[in-house]
């Protein structure tokens, strides 16, 4: 256990997230909106353990990392335990998603979901949805 109360600058932070067994985010707050440490944890292929905050439940609920209830610190320890002592878990959650989690596939996966959504609205609809000048 590594307990870091201070600003680390991000190569730092990144080289201390990267020599992590496991990353774990135990935020009190369920209203916590985002977390760069989660980010940078799953984009090096890092183990993390999190409560259920949104931007964990949004990256890690495909499996990334294991998400455990606020206050709990029975199921903190054992999610813990689980991802340093069992193989299978530690080898799906140690794989790098870097990919994934870089800005242009963020928005590839915000242009195809407008996509979707523009073309299940009725034609007259989706016209007015597209930016000016486009008419295909």
């Amino acid at each position: 256990m590594d307990y870091r109360p201070g600003y680390l600058d991000e190569q730092a932070l990144g080289s201390l997230i990267r020599s992590a067994d496991v990353v774990v985010l135990p935020y009190d707050s369920t209203e916590q909106v985002t977390s760069g440490v989660l980010t940078e944890a799953v984009a090096a292929g890092v183990p993390v353990v999190a409560t259920t905050f949104p931007h964990a439940v949004e990256l890690l609920h495909h499996g990334h990392g294991l998400l455990v209830p606020h206050r709990n610190p029975a199921a903190l320890a054992a999610a813990i335990r689980r991802a340093l002592t069992d193989p299978a878990v530690a080898t799906r959650l140690a794989r790098p998603r870097a990919a994934a989690v870089r800005w242009p596939a963020v928005a590839a996966q915000y242009e195809a979901l407008a996509a979707g959504l523009l073309a299940a609205l009725p034609d007259d609809r989706a016209l007015l949805a597209r930016p000016a000048g486009s008419r295909t």
